[in-house]
C-alpha cells in the first residue's frame, strides 16, 4: 500500500491554522488572500476602473473587501475554444456581530448588544473567551478610508447561568435577545480600581453609541481618532487558537472550518504553479464570497451578477470583442465547470442514527459529493462523473452523501451559481463535525485531499470531452 505523505498533509494543516486564526472576519480574509495572491505574482483589479488583461495573466479584484475573485488566463486563450474552470467557496461564517448601537447596562456590568449572523449553535458561545475584529471606517484629510482592526486579547464573554439556578436541567435553549449579552467589564471594579469614566463631552452622534473604553481600545491599536470614526463592522471571534487533537493528533479543531477550509485550499491551489500549465486554453477562477451563510442576496452575494458580468468583462477584453462573437461567449459559458466548495457532514458516533445509513462519510477519508434532488446542492450524474474522473486521476478518494428523506437539507451557493450563470455545477466538500459551532473539527488529511483535487481540476478539466455536458 502506497504511504500517506502525512507530514505534506501537516505542513497544509499548519498553514491553514496561520490562516483561520488571523481571518477573524470576511473583512480579514479577503486581506490575508490579497498578500498571498500578491506575492504568488497576481495584480489586483478594481471594478471601477478599465482593466488591461493579457493571456498568461494572473489576477484578482474584491468587491465591498469582503468578497475576492481571482482567475489566471491560459497562454493559448482563444475566444472561440475556452471556458471557465471556477471554485467557489465563501468568506463568512455564523457569528455574532456588535450591533449599531452597542451600549448595555445592566446591574452594575458594562455588557454589548449584539445581532447574530448566520445560523449559528449559540449556546456553543458561552463561557468562552471572546475579542472583536473587523473593519474601521473613518475620515482623514477629507478621504474617506477604511483599515482593519483585531484585538488579540480576551475582552468579553457570556458566562452560562449555574445548573443550580435553572428550571429545566436537561436542555439548554438560551433565548438569542435576552440572554446573549456578552459582559465587557464591571462598574464596581473601575470604582474601586480608581479607573476614570470617559467623558462623553464634545462626543459625536457616533461615539454615544459605543463605549468611549471600547472606542479608545481601537484607537489605541489602529491609531485613528475616535472623532474621526465614522462607522465599524466589528465580528465577535474566539479566542483560542486553532489545535490538533485525537490520539494520532488526527483531528483538528478550530473556528470557521465551515467555510474557511475550502476558502484557503481553493487559494492555495490557484497559486499553486502546477495549476497554471502552459497548454491552457481556459481560465481559472476561484470567487470567495460573502453572505452564504445569510442567503447571498447582496452585492457581493453569491446571488448576485458578479460572476455573470464579470465573466463576460473578462472575455469581452481578452477577445477584444469584435474578434468573437455572443454565440462564441455562450459556447464557452456551456464548457465552464463550477465547484461549489462548503464543508459536509460526518458520521457522527454518538449521533449515528442523525446520518442516512449508506450514506454516512467520515473525515479523513476522502472529499464529498453531496446530492439532494430537490436542489439543495447542484450535483447531478454529468457533474457528479466529471468530478469522479478527475478525483481518480489526483488519486483523491470521493465519498457520497444525502441527508435523510426525514431531516431537511442545508443548501449552499452552488444552486444559486448554476442558476445565475447556466454553468453545469457539482456541490463537494470535506467532512466535519459540529457545523455551525463556535469551535468546529475536521480532519487531518482532508486538505491535503481538497488542494490536490483543485490543482487537478484546474490541470485536467478542459481536456475532457465536453460533449458530455450537453447529455
Amino acid at each position: 500500500m502506497k504511504q500517506f505523505p502525512i507530514q505534506q498533509a501537516r505542513n497544509l494543516v499548519n498553514e491553514f491554522f496561520d490562516f483561520v486564526a488571523k481571518a477573524v472576519s470576511p473583512f480579514h480574509v479577503t486581506s490575508l488572500c490579497k498578500e498571498r495572491l500578491a506575492k504568488s505574482g497576481f495584480t489586483e483589479l478594481n471594478e471601477t476602473e478599465n482593466w488591461k488583461l493579457e493571456k498568461g495573466g494572473k489576477y484578482f479584484f474584491t468587491r465591498n473587501l469582503t468578497t475576492l475573485v481571482a482567475f489566471t488566463v491560459g497562454q493559448k486563450f482563444d475566444p472561440n475554444n475556452t471556458g471557465f474552470k471556477i471554485i467557489g467557496a465563501h468568506t463568512d461564517s455564523p457569528c455574532l456581530r456588535l450591533a449599531p448601537v452597542s451600549k448595555l447596562d445592566s446591574n452594575g456590568f458594562l455588557q454589548t448588544c449584539v445581532s447574530t449572523y448566520g445560523g449559528g449553535l449559540w449556546h456553543t458561545w458561552f463561557d468562552r473567551e471572546l475579542t472583536l475584529g473587523g473593519r474601521i471606517v473613518f475620515k482623514k484629510d477629507n478621504v474617506y478610508q477604511s483599515q482593519l482592526f483585531h484585538y488579540q486579547k480576551p475582552l468579553l464573554k457570556i458566562p452560562n447561568l449555574a445548573i443550580h439556578l435553572t428550571t429545566d436541567r436537561n436542555s439548554f435553549a438560551p433565548n438569542n435577545e435576552s440572554n446573549l449579552r456578552p459582559v465587557f467589564a464591571q462598574e464596581a471594579y473601575q470604582t474601586l480600581t480608581g479607573i476614570e469614566k470617559p467623558s462623553s463631552e464634545g462626543q459625536t452622534s457616533f461615539e454615544n453609541k459605543h463605549y468611549k473604553y471600547l472606542l479608545n481600545l481601537i484607537t489605541e491599536q489602529t491609531g485613528i481618532p475616535t472623532a474621526d470614526i465614522l462607522d465599524i463592522d466589528l465580528y465577535f471571534s474566539d479566542c483560542q487558537p486553532p489545535s490538533y487533537f485525537g490520539l494520532n493528533q488526527e483531528f483538528i479543531s478550530a473556528a470557521r472550518i465551515d467555510n474557511l477550509f475550502s476558502s484557503f485550499f481553493s487559494l492555495l491551489a490557484i497559486t499553486n504553479p502546477e495549476s497554471f500549465t502552459e497548454d491552457q486554453a481556459f481560465i481559472n477562477m476561484v470567487c470567495l464570497y460573502d453572505h452564504e451563510e445569510v442567503g447571498s442576496q447582496s452585492a457581493q452575494g453569491a446571488d448576485s451578477s458578479l460572476l455573470s458580468n464579470n465573466m463576460k468583462r473578462i472575455y469581452d477584453i481578452l477577445s477584444n470583442s469584435n474578434q468573437a462573437s455572443t454565440d462564441s461567449f455562450y459556447k464557452a459559458i456551456q464548457k465552464s465547470f463550477l465547484i461549489s466548495s462548503d464543508m459536509a457532514h460526518s458520521i457522527h458516533p454518538n449521533y449515528s442514527d442523525k446520518h442516512q445509513q449508506n450514506h454516512r462519510v467520515k473525515m479523513n477519508e476522502g472529499i464529498v459529493i453531496k446530492v439532494n434532488h430537490n436542489q439543495r446542492y447542484a450535483t447531478d450524474g454529468v457533474s457528479s462523473a466529471i468530478l469522479r474522473v478527475i478525483a481518480q486521476q489526483a488519486d483523491v478518494p470521493i465519498q457520497d452523501f444525502i441527508v435523510r428523506n426525514d431531516s431537511p437539507c442545508g443548501s449552499t451557493i452552488g444552486p444559486l451559481q448554476a442558476s445565475n450563470t447556466g454553468i453545469k455545477t457539482i456541490d463537494i466538500g470535506a467532512a466535519q463535525w459540529g457545523m455551525h459551532s463556535i469551535r468546529e473539527t475536521a480532519g487531518v488529511v482532508d486538505g491535503y485531499y481538497l488542494e490536490k483535487l483543485f490543482v487537478e481540476f484546474f490541470k485536467q478539466y478542459e481536456k475532457i470531452d465536453h460533449k458530455l455536458l450537453g447529455i
